[in-house]
């Protein structure tokens, strides 16, 4: 992405910037590109809305200042309208997530994926065929169950994910290979 002529200008002016808008055009291009083109919780291509979600909320920046969230991105203090805090997001798991940044497995809180910080592949496999999200570590398992990624609720992302699958649009083919 950083070797693209077309980018360089858009990467400089934005460095420039100390606060991002998440509905600057240039911004959203930057955030899709980085993302490959897909949702970077669930892998869903961008077919439908797209949004950009903030790894950690605006209504959680001061507990994450201040150390009171388990997640620790070594973001700094831009603040929570920065490309670093920034991930692309399907409406799914963006209207799911919404201010979470842990959930709950079993008796105990984690974190919840963080794709700034950490691979996919790591923490999630393909089952069934790629119907499914699954979690494999902690992170994963708490995300998987806080964003609903396996939801089968008429509308949900099960549903979705099935006609991309259908379709040959999912998973990217630059991730088909992880976890089946």
């Amino acid at each position: 992405m950083a070797g693209s002529p077309g980018l360089r200008p858009v990467l400089e002016r934005l460095a420039r910037l100390s606060r991002h808008d998440p509905h600057d055009p240039d911004l959203r291009m930057v955030v899709q590109a980085r993302a490959q083109d897909a949702c970077e919780y669930c892998l869903m291509p961008t077919v439908m809305r797209f949004e950009i979600d903030h790894v950690i909320p605006h209504g959680r920046w001061q507990n994450y200042l201040d150390g009171k969230l388990l997640v620790q991105p070594h973001l700094g203090e831009r603040g929570p309208d920065h490309l670093d805090n920034f991930a692309w997001s399907c409406s799914f798991c963006n209207g799911t997530k919404r201010e979470q940044t842990s959930w709950r497995v079993g008796r105990q809180r984690f974190s919840l994926f963080n794709p700034r910080r950490a691979r996919w592949s790591e923490h999630f496999v393909f089952a069934d065929h790629f119907l499914f999200v699954v979690g494999v570590t902690e992170i994963g398992r708490a995300t998987e169950r806080a964003v609903g990624f396996n939801d089968p609720r008429r509308g949900g992302p099960l549903g979705a994910r099935h006609r991309a699958i259908v379709e040959g649009r999912y998973p990217p083919p630059w991730a088909r290979d992880w976890g089946y």
